[in-house]
């Protein structure tokens, strides 16, 4: 089955000074994809990890996404597996708080609640599309650089809405950890 037909995708984040790689598995802890650090090892010792792609089998990717080089605000690109854009995401600073807006192709969709935290929802025009929240992994876990978090999908989502989604969550890793590096 595909990544992209699961409700319940769980994110056991592995993340080192040069990758930050992912392995993603359904509700019953069944793997049922990965993401691998893109660019060069090079690059990713200077600049961090800028690229990250889901891949939904050995070599079948399903989604990418870019950070592009911006002066100001964060901007990334999600695309599907084969490099066609798909969505964008923009993070915008308001009065005490950030706001991360995905735009898919005209749809709007933002990211709510204690994004830093890993417990926010994803909301559209319809309501809440989509919740994730933080899962303890254990002491060894946190200490090696896992961390584990749940992604609760709305089963009425069409596939470029489970990209972009799926997408926005992992561009939220690739902007702390941005941010980590600049502070």
């Amino acid at each position: 089955m595909s990544i992209l037909t699961h409700d319940v995708l769980v994110f056991q984040q592995t993340k080192n000074f040069s990758k930050n790689d992912f392995a993603i598995m359904d509700g019953a802890g069944q793997q049922v994809a990965h993401v691998e650090t893109g660019g060069s090892a090079l690059g990713r010792m200077f600049t961090g990890a800028r690229q990250l792609t889901v891949f939904d089998g050995p070599d079948a990717p399903v989604i990418q996404v870019k950070d592009t080089m911006t002066f100001g605000r964060d901007r990334l690109e999600i695309l599907d597996g084969a490099g066609a854009p798909l969505a964008s995401l923009v993070k915008r600073i308001t009065f005490f708080k950030t706001r991360i807006t995905i735009d898919l192709q005209g749809e709007e969709m933002d990211l709510l609640g204690n994004i830093w935290g890993f417990d926010f929802q994803v909301t559209g025009t319809n309501g809440v599309v989509a919740t994730v929240s933080r899962e303890w992994s254990g002491m060894g876990n946190a200490f090696l650089g896992k961390s584990t978090y749940a992604l609760h999908l709305d089963e009425g989502l069409t596939v470029p809405q489970r990209q972009a989604v799926i997408g926005s969550i992992l561009a939220l890793d690739l902007i702390r950890e941005k941010e980590q590096r600049s502070s």
